[in-house]
């Protein structure tokens, strides 16, 4: 074949593989991908140019040298990221193989399988919409290597998958889901979570602000509560080094007595964030797949990379009561040397209120008017944080707020912990959802209160800038309203609605798409009037009722389709087969060229086709009246002839 043949039966075929490549470079090594796309460019210029292929002594030192730089890089070559990588490059250098048919068929099927390969990493719509028009550059592909024309293969190409989809919704609503979708596979890198680290110290949370990744979505099923009760609890921080909070205590689990406040039931879906479960204060119970922690957190029975949804149960507004060692209290009461300031500041609020809740109360007033203000760059604290926070600095972001507070309740004795976690949210009105954000994370600090014997929330953010509850951080930052990536102004009313819109359309995707699981499936089957145990042969029934009348439209397309005449549909193939085997044939040869193109096939063949041209030419030209028995007849022998 020509160097313009193999460019137009060989050239879609490269095109699609790039085109499947390309989402991989967000996740893989930069230079690994363009590697990859730059080889299969390559061999379409050597296609185009009927250049001579590299020899496999040049490959294969090749290859190998591009498998050793991606593990030394990824550190294996199993695994996602590792496997994935493997994958590409094999089929980029598998390429360079390809002198038959069959050589090209078996890297265009390799495309196929390639094409799931960035669902391991991403399935959000968008991602979806990607891979669709790689399965469409696929099939065209096919078409074209099967010897069909760029504008009739595109029809081909579309009609086949318009209508495979009625087959695929079928497949996908009645077949039984997996335990684990397949993406959730080994993965040499721990999953990122939501950006709220192990810690705390000055500038570790206000670092998120400008991170706008959601970090989960709740939906409520009654009504929720205001935004400013919205406090999804994470972590709790109980040791202070004097700049820094982290969890030091391993306590056991504690049973804690719930008293009064509103049962609130909904459903928070996530992805994995470090094996942690944020939950609104207080939850009542572990939701399946998940453990009570100590303090009343959750946690996650095992980290994960994919989708998870926790049916959970809080009680919103209750008082927690927990019993307190005199050891856990003392505990609670470390502090190290230093903040000297702060110390006697703490009794003064502590004598001046009489006692626990009268501090509490005093410490915020302190806060309220003393001219303190809520801002996301404060100045750089000294070797005192704490004095130099209070007496100086008097600006700052949650995080020096709830330490400063954490300090002054253990100064004046009161067994104090910071809580990291998220406050408030955006509800989605289209949607009926909540998202949160790592933009949404928020400190505050749970004081012990010996007479009631219960954990106090005291957020001492809300006595500086109550708008951070009600209408979040970016409301409460005069700098940031209005803005969005890297810092843009744009106009806030038609952005909202598209924020909206866009987020309604995601949440249905990974709710009813990527998180469709085995739950999902049962409450379907439930409302399809299937019942709540729907045993194996009543999907199998399903499965056949559903995909007979899927094919339904096959069926109405295959009677409806244009029927061409024997003659034409046979010489129609006839090209197909002399293209498919290297033969450049254009539309407009007739029988005499076409003759001459194919005299390098073999002697057999060449001789079989003679005949099928020769009574081609006597059926088409020389024949008065139409021999329709006779053109069935000629249709037959040349769709036998290969």
């Amino acid at each position: 074949m020509s160097g313009a043949g193999q460019a137009m039966r060989h050239g879609p075929v490269l095109l699609a593989l790039v085109w499947v490549m390309l989402p991989l470079a967000w996740f893989l090594p930069l230079w690994l991908m363009a590697l990859g796309c730059v080889a299969l460019l390559g061999r379409g210029w050597l296609a185009r140019r009927d250049g001579r292929l590299p020899s496999r002594w040049l490959l294969l030192p090749l290859l190998m040298l591009s498998i050793g730089g991606a593990w030394l890089q990824l550190g294996t070559l199993i695994g996602r990221e590792g496997g994935v990588a493997l994958l590409v490059l094999l089929t980029a250098f598998k390429a360079y193989e390809t002198a038959t048919l069959r050589d090209w068929r078996v890297l265009l099927a390799l495309g196929f399988f390639l094409a799931a390969m960035p669902l391991l990493f991403n399935q959000s719509p968008l991602m979806a919409a990607w891979l669709a028009a790689a399965l469409l550059l696929l099939t065209w592909a096919t078409a074209m290597l099967a010897g069909g024309l760029p504008r009739g293969s595109w029809r081909s190409a579309a009609q086949a998958l318009l209508l495979s989809l009625p087959i695929m919704l079928v497949l996908f609503v009645m077949m039984p889901r997996l335990p684990e979708p397949l993406w959730s596979m080994p993965q040499q890198q721990p999953a990122a979570g939501s950006g709220l680290g192990e810690d705390m110290e000055p500038g570790s949370i206000s670092k998120l602000i400008l991170n706008r990744e959601p970090a989960f979505s709740v939906v409520f099923d009654g009504l929720p509560p205001r935004q400013d009760q919205l406090y999804w609890r994470v972590m709790l921080l109980d040791a202070f080094d004097g700049r820094r909070w982290r969890r030091a205590s391993e306590e056991s689990v504690s049973p804690l007595t719930l008293t009064g406040g509103r049962e609130l039931a909904y459903s928070l879906t996530l992805r994995a964030d470090q094996g942690r479960l944020p939950a609104l204060e207080m939850p009542q119970a572990a939701a399946p797949g998940s453990h009570m922690a100590p303090g009343g957190l959750l946690r996650q029975d095992r980290s994960q990379d994919d989708l998870a949804r926790y049916p959970l149960v809080s009680m919103v507004g209750a008082r927690v009561t927990e019993p307190l060692s005199a050891g856990r209290r003392a505990f609670y009461l470390q502090l190290p040397a230093g903040n000297a300031r702060s110390r006697a500041l703490a009794w003064q609020l502590r004598q001046r209120g009489g006692g626990e809740s009268g501090f509490v109360r005093e410490a915020l007033q302190y806060l309220r008017l003393g001219g303190f203000r809520y801002t996301l760059q404060p100045p750089l604290l000294g070797e005192q944080p704490v004095d130099a926070f209070l007496f100086g600095a008097r600006q700052g972001f949650c995080e020096h707020y709830a330490s400063a507070f954490a300090f002054l309740a253990r100064a004046a004795g009161m067994p104090a912990r910071v809580v990291i976690g998220y406050q408030g949210g955006e509800y989605n009105p289209l949607g009926r959802f909540w998202l949160v954000r790592s933009s949404d994370a928020h400190a505050w600090v749970e004081v012990w209160l010996a007479d009631q014997r219960q954990w106090l929330r005291v957020d001492p953010t809300s006595a500086v800038s109550p708008n951070r509850l009600e209408q979040g951080a970016e409301q409460s930052l005069p700098a940031l309203r209005g803005a969005d990536f890297a810092g843009a102004a744009l106009p806030p009313q038609w952005l909202r609605r598209w924020r909206q819109q866009w987020q309604a359309a995601d949440f249905a995707w990974q709710q009813w798409v990527v998180g469709y699981d085995a739950a999902r499936q049962r409450g379907l089957f439930q409302r399809l009037g299937l019942g709540d145990d729907v045993d194996g042969g009543s999907v199998v029934r399903g499965l056949l009722i559903g995909m007979a009348l899927a094919l339904l439209p096959l069926a109405w397309w295959w009677r409806r389709r244009p029927r061409q005449p024997p003659l034409a549909e046979g010489w129609m193939r006839l090209r197909q087969r002399l293209a498919q085997r290297g033969v450049a044939v254009s539309p407009a040869l007739g029988p005499i060229e076409l003759l001459k193109a194919a005299q390098g096939l073999p002697r057999d063949d060449f001789a079989r086709l003679q005949r099928l041209v020769k009574e081609y030419v006597e059926l088409r030209y020389r024949q008065p009246q139409a021999d329709a028995a006779g053109e069935r007849r000629w249709l037959r022998q040349a769709r036998r002839w290969k």
